[in-house]
C-alpha cells in the first residue's frame, strides 16, 4: 500500500455525518449478491487545516459581534441587506425579518435556546412545524405581530417549494 502524502493525512474531524458511495461490485465483499454498490455512513468529515494567517469566518464574526462598535456596524449592514432581500422577493420571509432586526442566525438561536443549525432549518423553510413557544419568541425578537410572522413563514415555505 502506498504511503499517504502529507495532503491526504487525517486532520481535524467535523461532527457532520456523511454518506459515501462505494462503487466497487458488492460481490467482492459478499459473493453471490446482486447489489452493485455499497453505502457506508462515515462518522466525521475530515477538513484540511487552515493555512497560516487564515481564520474561520465564524471566529471573525463572533469576535466582531462581541465588540459593540463592530456589532452595531454588522447590525446596520444586515438591515440594509434586508431591504434588498425584500425588494427582490416583494415578500417578507423569516430571513428578512431577522436581517431587519440586525441579528445573526447564531444570535437568534441563542435567544431561542436552540442551536444555529436548528434555527437555520426554520429560516430556510425545511422545518415547518415549530413549537408555539418558539413562534411566540420569534414574534417578540422580530418585533412583529403573530399574523406578520405567520405570513413570513408562508412566504418562506413558498420560496423553498
Amino acid at each position: 500500500m502506498n504511503a499517504q502524502s502529507k495532503s491526504s493525512q487525517l486532520t481535524t474531524p467535523s461532527t457532520s455525518p456523511v454518506i459515501r458511495r462505494f462503487v466497487y461490485p458488492f460481490e467482492v465483499v459478499n459473493p453471490g449478491s446482486q447489489a452493485d454498490n455499497v453505502l457506508a455512513i462515515v462518522d466525521r468529515v475530515v477538513h484540511a487545516p487552515l493555512p497560516t494567517g487564515y481564520r474561520e469566518i465564524d471566529d471573525i464574526v463572533g469576535a466582531r459581534e462581541n465588540n459593540p462598535r463592530h456589532a452595531a456596524a454588522l447590525a446596520r449592514a444586515r438591515q440594509r441587506l434586508a431591504t434588498h432581500v425584500e425588494d427582490e422577493a416583494q415578500k417578507t420571509t423569516i430571513a428578512s425579518l431577522r436581517l431587519k432586526v440586525g441579528l445573526s442566525q447564531a444570535k437568534i438561536a441563542e435567544l431561542l435556546g436552540n442551536s444555529q443549525s436548528s434555527y437555520s432549518l426554520i429560516e430556510s423553510g425545511r422545518r415547518a412545524d415549530i413549537l408555539h413557544s418558539t413562534f411566540e419568541k420569534l414574534a417578540a425578537i422580530f418585533r412583529v405581530s403573530r399574523d406578520d410572522l405567520a405570513d413570513a413563514f408562508e412566504n418562506t415555505k413558498e420560496k423553498t417549494s
